[in-house]
């Protein structure tokens, strides 16, 4: 292809047309063998890290580029002039010959079947395809999701590559391809996102609740303390440096709040008081720290394309089958189990789906009620029992044990109270974030306002977390 631009495909089975904060498109089937867990620390070992330093350094080999050089270039594709510059075409058909190899490697750019995927304002994303006349000669695969990582902070992405290689060999997500300086190819499987509103159908809300009990199951060979509250004062230290200072006069942009309630200006040295005050109450917390995934929204949980949910709310599928899976470990790490269960609530009021500015509305009425969250913590506890029935003594942990010693209704009271105390801190944490993508992500997005809108929801709920000062 001798053109300066090819024309990008887009792919609708995947995700939708915006580039909003929560879509990422991949997806992976897998089954659950409860009789076959061994321990999840021993996949990882040092080789898998060894081959994961040269995502993290950047470190330029004879074909690749270091990760900065690779994120400028794919960040210059512009997601509405539904063009792909010809040296975006030119290096991604590099790194299949390189990293997925076999017939990739007799493939030229002008034949390599490139498609956007939008989503992942930490990432970008492309589907790459062999064109059809093109049959693999081994095990390569026809198709692959191409990652590029935005943010290159070097601590971040180690932990997000153990995480990922983990899930993968455990089949709780896609199949790791490659690994290259920037990012890595991706197993990639038909399917779409969950639409916000599906979270709340009881079959979609009892499905995640399972997944989210066998990710909290899960012993990663990361730090296991919460790390969070450190995270968000990273984001902090990196706004302090921003030349023009960060100050964003308070509005309401999509939510409704008493204003009275929130200060009527928003510096760094707000936001570093109010992490303070959150410190505080998690220090005097009782909800366990657990592997979490931090970021449960409807764009990272994927339905396959071979199942339907009916016009009743109902999901075609057998019982032993799993036709949902949960993908983006990005923000994965040890945590609060009270943060997993509150912000994916929270993630229920947000719709992302929006194409005009700001690109998201936030309806708060839309908050499960009590009898949705039990349907919720219902099944997640249903699904911990079975676990801890299936285990051997040595992984029955202290964490699932200290379920077993209440009577159901206490443990689904206690996990509705740490859910509403948690509640508000999502949305400070959410709310630094996006402070901080306004001044670094190169993806359309309102985050001035989303944050906004995310920390006057802090000052809504915070009586709630101050709860954990009087225990």
């Amino acid at each position: 292809m001798n053109e300066q631009f090819a024309k990008v495909e887009y792919c609708y089975d995947n995700a939708t047309m915006r580039t909003s904060r929560p879509l990422r498109p991949y997806a992976n089937g897998f089954e659950y063998d409860y009789n076959h867990r061994s321990n999840d620390a021993d996949i990882i070992n040092s080789n898998v890290v060894t081959s994961h330093k040269s995502i993290i350094t950047g470190r330029r080999n004879s074909q690749g580029a270091p990760s900065s050089d690779l994120k400028e270039l794919f960040s210059t594709f512009d997601i509405e002039s539904k063009v792909v510059p010809y040296e975006i075409i030119v290096r991604a058909q590099q790194l299949c010959a390189q990293y997925l190899s076999g017939s990739w490697n007799k493939i030229t750019p002008g034949r390599v079947r490139l498609k956007a995927i939008t989503g992942g304002m930490s990432n970008l994303l492309f589907l790459v395809e062999m064109p059809d006349d093109i049959e693999p000669v081994s095990t390569e695969p026809r198709s692959a999701l191409l990652r590029v990582h935005c943010i290159l902070d070097m601590e971040h992405l180690l932990n997000e590559a153990v995480v990922f290689t983990l899930l993968s060999e455990r089949a709780l997500g896609p199949k790791l391809l490659g690994v290259f300086p920037g990012g890595r190819f991706e197993q990639y499987i038909p399917s779409r996102p969950l639409r916000r509103e599906e979270l709340s159908l009881p079959s979609i809300s009892k499905r995640i609740a399972c997944l989210l009990a066998r990710v909290h199951a899960l012993d990663v060979p990361i730090a296991k303390k919460s790390m969070f509250v450190e995270v968000a004062e990273g984001w902090l230290s990196k706004l302090r440096m921003v030349e023009s200072k960060v100050a964003h006069k308070m509005r309401l942009n999509t939510v409704k709040v008493d204003l009275m309630k929130c200060p009527t200006e928003v510096t760094c040295e707000l936001l570093t008081d109010e992490l303070e005050v959150m410190r505080a109450c998690l220090n005097n917390c009782d909800s366990p720290v657990v592997f979490c995934h931090n970021d449960l929204q409807e764009g990272n949980i994927l339905l396959h394309n071979e199942f339907r949910i009916d016009g009743n709310g109902n999901l075609n599928c057998e019982r032993e089958k799993e036709p949902l899976v949960l993908i983006d470990f990005e923000y994965a790490n040890y945590n609060y189990r009270g943060f997993d269960f509150a912000n994916h609530i929270c993630e229920r009021i947000c719709d992302y789906s929006d194409k005009k500015p700001p690109y998201y509305s936030i309806k708060q009425f839309r908050l499960p009620d009590q009898n949705e969250q039990r349907i919720f913590f219902n099944a997640y506890l249903d699904e911990l029992h079975q676990m801890v029935n299936n285990a051997n003594p040595a992984q029955q942990s202290a964490y699932f044990l200290s379920e077993k010693s209440k009577t159901r209704e206490e443990a689904i009271e206690q996990l509705m109270t740490e859910t509403r105390r948690f509640i508000a801190v999502s949305h400070l944490f959410w709310s630094i974030w996006s402070f901080m993508q306004a001044e670094e992500s190169p993806i359309e997005f309102d985050y001035v306002s989303y944050g906004l809108d995310r920390l006057a929801l802090y000052y809504e709920h915070k009586a709630d977390l101050v709860e954990y000062l009087n225990l």
